[in-house]
């Protein structure tokens, strides 16, 4: 894994030995955090990497043992594999060794903490936050309960790990070719992010759609197949509990199970698509769109839009 990293070499960043400069420029970089040097050991800070379309990867080296506190205050999740020596990373309650090869993951709202030896070098991919979820709400079809949270850390021969070293050895390669990447880097990045959501473990990975889904029970299918064949008219649960035969706890709960969500979720979602997909196709102006879909809050509604897919219903309709 990252047989090729050391081609970042060409892509330097910066070089310091003071430990505020290092502070102040790893915050640009990656994210809000404290550094302490261990020891009284002198750092000699090394950082080389590249960015495309708000991406990064890094390569670090302090040549000194370090304890690095992060704020929880970030907007990148932070993926670091070690590629030489070992760390140790506290995430949460959780406080693990990652061996060389290892990967773990620090998300930008959780407090966490690194310690490093002197010989310790580490790759970290920097990806936005937004671009994760916007991705795994598209394939999920709903939006976010929780916050997404990757399982960590991950040993070197897990195969999701073993396949992002692939690509990122592949991204390395592209670089160092000096090639002219501007058509290709939101389709790189759009592949890292599939990877990191399908590949990796996560809180969110057992809800994935799969091949071959598990037929859905009688009345969470019927009061299903109504809200999408009626999301232009109100939809309330009474009506639903009565069309599918069953109480509202049973209905409730039946969609919890099933779909991951309530029934009221799961109207707002469908809602959601659905004026996604008239706005894109141009089908009126948004007030018309809105209203044909029974959306009689606009800017409740627009609210639920952006979080799900980061711009306004009117910036969807001007692309």
């Amino acid at each position: 894994m990252l047989a090729d990293i050391q081609l970042l070499e060409r892509f330097p960043l910066f070089h310091s030995q003071d430990v505020a400069e290092m502070q102040v420029q790893l915050a640009r970089y990656l994210c809000p955090h404290q550094l302490r040097v261990l020891d009284g050991a002198a750092p000699q800070l090394q950082v080389s990497g590249v960015e495309l379309a708000g991406v990064r990867l890094l390569q670090l080296h302090y040549d000194a043992p370090v304890e690095i506190s992060l704020e929880g205050t970030g907007a990148h999740y932070l993926f670091r594999t070690t590629l030489q020596g070992q760390c140790e990373v506290s995430h949460g309650s959780q406080q693990a060794a990652v061996a060389t090869g290892g990967l773990s993951v620090s998300s930008p709202f959780a407090r966490g903490r690194i310690l490093t030896g002197g010989a310790c070098r580490n790759a970290v991919l920097s990806m936005p936050r937004e671009a994760l979820e916007l991705q795994l709400q598209q394939l999920l079809g709903r939006s976010l309960g929780q916050p997404l949270a990757f399982d960590a850390p991950l040993a070197a021969d897990h195969p999701g790990v073993y396949a992002l070293g692939f690509s990122l050895d592949y991204l390395c390669r592209l670089f160092a070719l000096q090639l002219s990447l501007a058509p290709l880097r939101q389709g790189l990045v759009d592949h890292l992010v599939q990877l990191l959501l399908t590949q990796l473990p996560h809180n969110y990975s057992s809800a994935l759609p799969k091949p071959a889904d598990t037929p859905l029970p009688s009345h969470v299918r019927r009061a299903r197949e109504h809200i999408e064949a009626h999301l232009d008219q109100p939809l309330a649960l009474a009506s639903l509990c009565a069309l599918s035969g069953v109480s509202l706890r049973t209905l409730q709960n039946g969609f919890r199970q099933f779909l991951g969500q309530t029934p009221i979720e799961y109207i707002r979602d469908r809602r959601l698509l659905a004026v996604h997909k008239a706005l894109q196709l141009g089908e009126g102006n948004v007030t018309e769109v809105l209203l044909r879909f029974g959306i009689n809050s606009p800017a409740h509604f627009a609210r639920y839009y952006r979080q799900r897919y980061g711009c306004r219903p009117c910036d969807t309709l001007k692309g």
